[in-house]
């Protein structure tokens, strides 16, 4: 059986990113969640540092108030969001914004 993939996309930047999928489910990430989960080197550095060591200061702070300015597709696998602090560098693989939509409340 294939994976489901992404149909649509709806930034909604109050409550999140909206995502259709093939199968028919339909998931709100909130914005705090993708923030946190940003899979670029550096923030996932600092959350395996943080698990090392409680005590270890984060170079961005996970969940930050700082807002999606744009969002672009990647290939046809993923989806890269820009934050307004110009953190620009983490690709969320359609697998991975899966398990963070199934993750949500609601999801």
């Amino acid at each position: 059986m294939e994976s489901a993939y992404p149909l649509a996309f709806d930034l909604d930047r109050s409550s999140g990113l909206r995502v259709s999928w093939s199968d028919g489910a339909e998931h709100v990430i909130p914005l705090a969640e993708l923030r946190k989960n940003c899979p670029c080197a550096t923030c996932r550095a600092d959350r395996e540092a943080r698990a090392a060591n409680p005590l270890h200061v984060m170079a961005r702070p996970a969940g930050s108030s700082a807002q999606v300015a744009a969002a672009e597709l990647v290939g046809s696998y993923a989806l890269r969001l820009v934050w307004s602090d110009g953190h620009n560098t983490g690709i969320y693989e359609f697998e991975a914004l899966r398990r963070l939509g199934e993750a949500a409340p609601h999801g």
